[in-house]
């Protein structure tokens, strides 16, 4: 086994520093918004071995208002910009306090799309679409609340639960005045992170990358829409509140290293190397749901499936400023569902039910029974029973049921609070009164899976074979027993199916 290890850290093959403009912003940097959304890495072939679990992709984030200023705060000296930063929810609210990134992934969210090929070939040894999306379900499935406040926290800025309450600390820059810096260009302007990059071919054993297998690597991240990455404290804000609006807001990635370490192997490791990578792969599929009663059906063509992970996202969610992309919610109405392979229910054969759900019903002796209106209880989540649906749900995303998570049943409260807030509300406590509505910066966490390892590995065949879910909900129905400003909605589906694949290094042909 190698026991002597070197240290590397390479910049972007297509880099392009950041600069400043004359008038105090910055200019050029990884940006969507300005026309250079993607970073390229290689790592050279040569004899040794690629360490994948020290992997880390380090850098600073520059946050602009929708102008292009920097988001800073001067503290001078009458405490007027102080002032400015403690505001909640008020006309006075500025963009700079009312803008929020990813509660559960932090800066890890700016990635969408990650391709990684073999250098000496071109070949394309893994493609993930949708990586924000997976990796902020996978990272608060993973940390509880005092977890976030120390790793998470540090790693990407991201604060879980909690992230509502420091995000505007994350988000602004430092005034130039006020530091001891001569310029934003300097390296260290800007918010610090360091993440390691959740793929499976980065996250499997070491790899060689001698030009006899994988002859070197190009990485290359696709990175993601500002309106996907930010978003507003609240839903809806008022009009007056002009100094309140984030969208145009956008952010800059400066001083990007790709760091890890070498291992080197000595004759013998070189000689019983394994070319054979086995991988926790995931492949993700999309579909939506019209109706309260719907079935989708997927062929995912894959022989060894771990589990199908189903998340709901509203059709206006994604890149969308005054909506939270990763706050991943049941089903509007959860009545139940039913899971089944080639038409024939699996892995559970009964379907799963919300116990009460808003069809169970209330017992009135002189109305009879009638169905629930989740909004007249003290908290809205006593509405729909979900221990069974969270299980589950816990155990296809993680493989078993994690000892710390944020998927916690008080979040799951604060979300459909927050979904509630602002409807048929007049007056002092709506839209009018200068002030938003509808907070989005407690997420929940939730969705339907199906584990299929049963806690010792197993897997089943999808190739050629049919996974379908059904649901019941009340979704699309108008209905005003849910939230009006989700009861006429669409949903997206967003399934990610965990699978096993095997890769050989040497021919770069990859087994799924």
């Amino acid at each position: 086994m190698p026991v002597k290890k070197l240290n590397f850290s390479i910049a972007p093959l297509n880099d392009n520093p950041a600069q400043t403009t004359a008038g105090g912003s910055i200019t050029n940097g990884f940006s969507h918004k300005n026309g250079f959304p993607t970073i390229k890495f290689t790592i050279p072939a040569q004899d040794v071995l690629l360490d994948t679990q020290s992997l880390y992709l380090s850098g600073q984030m520059i946050v602009r208002n929708p102008n292009d200023s920097l988001t800073s705060i001067r503290i001078n000296d009458r405490g007027v910009a102080r002032t400015q930063f403690n505001t909640q929810n008020e006309t006075a609210t500025s963009s700079n306090v009312n803008m929020n990134t990813s509660n559960w992934n932090g800066v890890s969210s700016v990635i969408d799309k990650v391709v990684i090929q073999s250098k000496k070939t071109q070949t394309e040894l893994s493609s993930v679409i949708n990586y924000s999306l997976h990796d902020a379900l996978k990272m608060g499935l993973s940390n509880n609340e005092d977890d976030y406040k120390q790793s998470p926290l540090v790693r990407n800025l991201a604060c879980g639960s909690r992230h509502g309450d420091v995000c505007r600390h994350l988000v602004n820059m430092p005034n130039v005045a006020d530091i001891h810096t001569n310029a934003i260009s300097e390296k260290w302007f800007g918010q610090f992170f360091s993440f390691k990059i959740d793929v499976a071919l980065l996250r499997a054993q070491a790899l060689h990358l001698g030009n006899d297998f994988v002859g070197g690597l190009i990485i290359t991240l696709h990175l993601a829409s500002d309106a996907s990455v930010f978003h507003t404290r609240h839903r809806q804000n008022d009009p007056v509140q002009t100094s309140s609006q984030i969208s145009g807001s956008s952010y800059v990635l400066k001083g990007l290293r790709l760091e890890g370490k070498y291992m080197i192997p000595t004759p013998a490791d070189l000689k019983a190397y394994n070319p054979n990578v086995v991988l926790n792969s995931r492949v993700n599929l999309m579909n939506d749901v019209v109706s309260s009663n719907n079935s989708n059906v997927y062929t995912p063509q894959l022989s060894s499936v771990k589990s199908v992970v189903n998340v709901f996202l509203d059709d206006d969610q994604s890149n969308n400023y005054n909506q939270n992309t990763n706050n991943f919610r049941n089903p509007l109405g959860l009545v139940g569902y039913l899971q089944a392979k080639n038409n024939i229910r699996f892995p559970y054969d009964f379907q799963t039910k919300a116990m009460p759900n808003p069809e169970s019903g209330t017992e009135n002796l002189i109305t009879g029974q009638q169905p629930i209106a989740s909004n007249t209880l003290v908290s809205r989540a006593h509405g729909c029973g979900d221990s069974e649906v969270r299980r589950q749900f816990l155990k296809s995303v993680m493989g078993a049921i994690p000892n710390h998570n944020s998927a916690t049943f008080n979040q799951t409260a604060l979300a459909l609070a927050n979904d509630w807030e602002g409807d048929n509300v007049a007056g002092a406590a709506g839209v009018g009164a200068g002030r938003g509505v509808g907070l989005i910066v407690s997420p929940d966490l939730m969705g339907v899976g199906a584990d299929y390892t049963n806690g010792i590995g197993q897997t089943q065949n999808y190739v050629n074979q049919d996974y379908e879910l059904k649901l019941d909900s009340s979704i699309n129905t108008g209905t005003t027993l849910q939230p009006n400003n989700r009861s006429s909605k669409i949903v997206i589906q967003e399934t990610f199916v965990r699978n096993f694949s095997q890769m050989n290094l040497q021919t770069l042909q990859k087994q799924q």
